[in-house]
């Protein structure tokens, strides 16, 4: 707990340094309009963010113009209004669609319920036939829909646009007189203007971190006028001053999320709210004060606002309420003298309440854990397929994205190497912090006749099967023959076909039945080695390596097919051979200092060293190992490449180990080693 807390305050403070950048954002702001004093980036939800709690999108494009996101993939979201004046009604105030593609995000809206009407009187009455009427204009502001595009430029930094059309209609009554030969009387007539325009915006948002959101973003930046401007559009149209709003939201606690806002049009807001894990999903209350400088009092209302999310839907309900009497109506002089500048937040709105429903269309799982890079460690070598469940063939740098520690269960694909995903052991990973993550695989596919490029994917998951975050490398696959240089890895030619090798041995063997039967059973291993080396080397010869760009290793029938080799070809073919049999052997790798091994082998004889004069009298010819139950035996060398006869192999291969292994300390000092084919 203290270290999550160590975490939490080091990332806070992380947090103020990058608050130099707002506090820039906030200087470069002031000189772009100081001259405008309306709030426009309040929007229905009260600008109580909840994105550190639901991938859902919870604002809208007048709080939040550089359209940022935590949508994972489709969104379809719908808001009702309730206007509380004389009496309640209700209507659809916003339709919306979102996408992400990869980096890109869209959002369309719209807006039926963004409109207000005014109807003002001029002062003039007219005398109809049979009444009198006084001459009025209605004034209709509408925002029609809206579009956005973002762009994530960075994991820390989003850039977008807004576009958003409004429709203002001017229905102005004037006077109409007719004459007729016998009567002229006076008709009012509707003159109908419409002065239409485009506003574009755009906003720029920066997260160092989850914990930390500053957004800049302008207002009316781009304006397209559709009609002529007359007298009436130039007094009673919606006020377009340009102006930049910074935000900024930050979540100092756990579960606990502080908002911020100031325009250069001098208006502000400060709000707070918590969230709380509730059944599968999480619960948000909140609240946030506003100051507009044409509504009264300093403090001219409140927005509330409690929320619900899962992973597949979200429900909003927030309500807005101004701290004066909106029952009275103001005085037209102050539109007049000031203007609307914002549609559904002015001196004439009243209190509202919205209800608005998110719906996953395309639900994408929120990710927990992230790649930061993966390393390829090895390349593969399909004969050695089991190798890879014990050394990985990649290693990846994976963060915790989350608060809370998590158990990564890692996996790999390797297209034509593998028919399905192969998990490798999970392992556990601490808040925010970031470790190597270790791949492992099983290649089932091992005929490669030629080295190719594969394409490798690795995954890693948190509570499910689902991937949190994958990615993609290129793995080199070398051929069956394909060897990677270490003599330990030979026993996976040798025990590639121990069928093969044991149909020939038996066969050889079957030939001396009556002359294995009169021996000693004590020496029936030396007896057997003997006879099957005899037989295997009448028609060997010694053939180098085929290509030297990689190691080749044949397997034991191919040896035996094409009757020849390299010392690594047939000292794993007479290793299979004995091993098929029952006869235990190992390896003897001679280390040289060009890096090129040579090969040679030790056989198990069984025999105790009491019983070494059965088969010599020389000890220099044997070498004394201890077994499983720590009991000393006798193994013996061979050369296979010596192909003059059993005692010549022996001999040689003898004189090297004592020489090379013993007199040299080669076994000390690492030159030498002895690996048991198991």
């Amino acid at each position: 707990m203290i270290h999550l807390l160590q975490h939490k305050a080091f990332i806070i403070l992380k947090s103020i340094f990058h608050k130099k950048i707002f506090f820039l954002f906030i200087i470069l702001s002031l000189f772009w309009n100081i001259y405008s004093f309306a709030q426009l980036s309040l929007d229905y939800y009260g600008n109580v963010m909840t994105d550190f709690n639901s991938h859902f999108r919870l604002n809208s494009l007048e709080s939040n113009v550089s359209n940022y996101s935590l949508s994972k993939d489709m969104e379809l979201s719908s808001t009702f209004e309730g206007v509380i004046d004389s009496k309640l009604s209700s209507n659809l105030y916003a339709l919306s669609f979102s996408k992400k593609l990869n980096n890109h995000y869209f959002y369309l809206r719209y807006t039926p319920g963004i409109i207000q009407r005014f109807i003002i009187k001029s002062g003039l009455n007219v005398q109809l036939p049979d009444s009198i009427a006084e001459l009025k204009t209605e004034i209709n502001f509408e925002e029609k829909y809206g579009l956005g595009y973002s762009w994530k430029i960075s994991s820390s930094f989003t850039l977008g646009f807004s576009f958003r059309y409004f429709v203002q209609e001017f229905i102005e009554e004037k006077p109409v007189l007719f004459y007729t030969d016998s009567v002229n009387y006076i008709s009012i007539k509707n003159e109908v203007t419409q002065n239409n325009y485009w506003r574009g915006d755009i906003g720029i948002t920066y997260t160092p971190n989850r914990n930390f959101i500053i957004t800049l973003f302008s207002n009316n930046l781009f304006l397209t006028e559709e009609t002529l401007q007359n007298d009436l559009i130039k007094n009673y149209s919606l006020k377009r001053n340009k102006s930049l709003t910074s935000e900024i939201l930050i979540s100092p606690f756990q579960h606990l999320n502080l908002s911020g806002g100031f325009e250069t049009t001098g208006s502000f807001y400060a709000g707070i709210n918590y969230s709380k894990k509730l059944f599968n999903g999480s619960l948000t209350l909140g609240g946030l004060l506003f100051h507009d400088k044409y509504q009264q009092p300093y403090f001219a209302g409140f927005l509330s606002s409690i929320n619900y999310s899962t992973n597949l839907f979200s429900i909003t309900l927030s309500g807005i309420k101004y701290f004066t009497d909106r029952s009275r109506t103001s005085s037209i002089d102050k539109m007049i003298n000031y203007g609307i500048h914002n549609i559904t937040n002015n001196i004439y709105s009243h209190d509202r309440v919205y209800l608005t429903v998110n719906f996953a269309l395309g639900f994408i799982k929120e990710k927990q854990v992230k790649f930061i890079d993966l390393d390829i460690k090895n390349e593969i070598y399909p004969t050695l397929h089991d190798l890879y469940l014990q050394k990985p063939i990649a290693v990846g740098k994976v963060v915790n994205l989350t608060n809370k520690k998590l158990e990564i269960r890692p996996s790999t694909l390797l297209k034509n190497v593998n028919d399905e995903i192969v998990y490798s052991p999970a392992v556990t990973i601490l808040p925010y912090d970031t470790i190597d993550v270790p791949f492992y695989t099983f290649v089932n596919k091992t005929n490669f006749m030629k080295r190719e490029i594969a394409q490798a994917e690795f995954y890693v998951s948190v509570d499910d099967l689902e991937p949190d975050d994958k990615i993609q490398k290129s793995i080199l696959v070398n051929d069956k023959n394909s060897w990677d240089g270490n003599v330990s890895n030979l026993m996976y030619f040798v025990r590639d076909d121990f069928e093969f090798s044991r149909n020939y041995s038996t066969q050889i063997l079957k030939e001396y039945n009556s002359e294995l039967k009169s021996i000693d059973l004590n020496l029936e291993n030396f007896y057997k080695t003997r006879i099957l080396f005899e037989n295997f080397i009448k028609e060997m010869n010694y053939v180098s390596d085929p290509r030297a760009s990689v190691e080749h290793v044949q397997f034991p029938n191919e040896t035996i097919k094409l009757k020849g080799g390299d010392c690594d070809d047939l000292s794993v073919c007479f290793a299979s051979l004995l091993e098929s049999i029952g006869i235990q052997t190992a390896f003897v790798d001679y280390k040289n200092e060009d890096g090129i091994s040579h090969v040679n082998l030790l056989v198990n004889t069984n025999l105790s060293p009491e019983q070494m004069d059965l088969i010599t009298n020389n000890d220099k010819k044997v070498v004394i190992r201890k077994n499983a139950e720590d009991k000393d035996e006798i193994w013996i060398p061979l050369e296979t490449t010596s192909l003059k006869n059993f005692e010549t192999a022996w001999s040689l291969a003898a004189e090297k180990f004592n020489k090379e292994a013993l007199e040299e300390s080669g076994l000390f000092n690492g030159k030498v080693t002895i690996i048991d084919v198991q």
